[in-house]
């Protein structure tokens, strides 16, 4: 046996570093850093809670998830998410880490929405615990796995502040989804998600973005069912394409989900507004 060959092969040496170490230590340092932060505001929502007196203490919970996740979120689906379909090893853990943000999203919408403070404290421990087990997944499942397949995760999240923490320190680092745009990402990662969600008129898209439109009747679909369809169906939309959604009532919670999750991707126009029926064309900006 060779000098060379004893010390590589000598029990309880330490195994080499991967090439993504540091940078997945960065990102590990980020999500504790996320879950410390929600466990903070959300434990303070649920002691304010027990004393009839959550408003303030909801709202900036509310305010930490648009300003500090949704951010997050949308660049994971940019750069980690979209690059892990691509790899047979990852491609059915993504899609399923992709319906968790979804249901997050729902989550978010519920504190936003909710009038009691019993509704309050239920979605925000809830939008909490399924963060937490997300989290364990993206650092126990996808980053080795994105490791083992021999990604290069510094080159891939080169810039992307939203998801390796810190600040943006450089305005040379273009928009951090990888398509060279050039364009300033805080524009969208800070877009407000509307206070009041009642339309101001009621008219049709302009001509300009009209195409075929496809037609949604929610009220036909399963109830548990109706965001992951949705979902699915807004994100296969081409720019100037428009879903229409019928329902029995004001989608107000759908359009802050997808205010938050795509920022300033959809416009919307309600067609009718009840009382019975509503009619709303969600058409991908162009």
């Amino acid at each position: 046996m060779t000098p060379d060959a004893a010390t590589t092969n000598t029990p309880g040496a330490a195994a080499p570093r991967s090439s993504n170490a540091e940078v997945i230590d960065t990102i590990l340092s980020h999500h504790s850093d996320l879950a410390a932060q929600l466990h903070e505001r959300t434990s303070a929502v649920l002691s304010a809670a027990k004393c009839g007196q959550c408003s303030a203490d909801r709202d900036a919970l509310i305010e930490w998830y648009r300003a500090e996740l949704m951010p997050h979120i949308v660049a994971e689906e940019r750069a980690l998410y979209s690059a892990a379909q691509e790899l047979d090893t990852t491609r059915l853990l993504v899609r399923g880490m992709q319906s968790e943000h979804h249901l997050l999203v729902s989550l978010i919408a519920d504190l936003a929405l909710g009038r009691e403070d019993f509704e309050t404290a239920l979605a925000a421990a809830s939008a909490q615990t399924l963060f937490a087990a997300h989290l364990g997944k993206e650092n126990d499942l996808l980053l080795p796995a994105l490791d083992a397949a021999g990604l290069d995760l510094a080159a891939l999240l080169d810039g992307m502040h939203e998801i390796l923490g810190g600040s943006d320190s450089s305005a040379d680092v273009g928009c951090g989804c990888g398509c060279g745009c050039g364009h300033d990402a805080s524009e969208d990662a800070d877009a407000p998600v509307p206070a009041d969600f009642t339309a101001a008129q009621i008219d049709e898209p302009p001509a300009g973005l009209r195409t075929a439109d496809d037609e949604l009747d929610v009220r036909t679909l399963p109830h548990g069912q109706r965001h992951e369809i949705i979902f699915a169906k807004l994100a296969a939309l081409a720019a100037g394409q428009a879903l229409v959604i019928v329902n029995d009532h004001d989608p107000k919670p759908l359009r802050y989900q997808t205010e938050a999750l795509w920022p300033d991707r959809f416009e919307w126009t309600y067609r009718h507004a009840g009382p019975q029926i509503w009619r709303v064309a969600i058409t991908r900006a162009a």
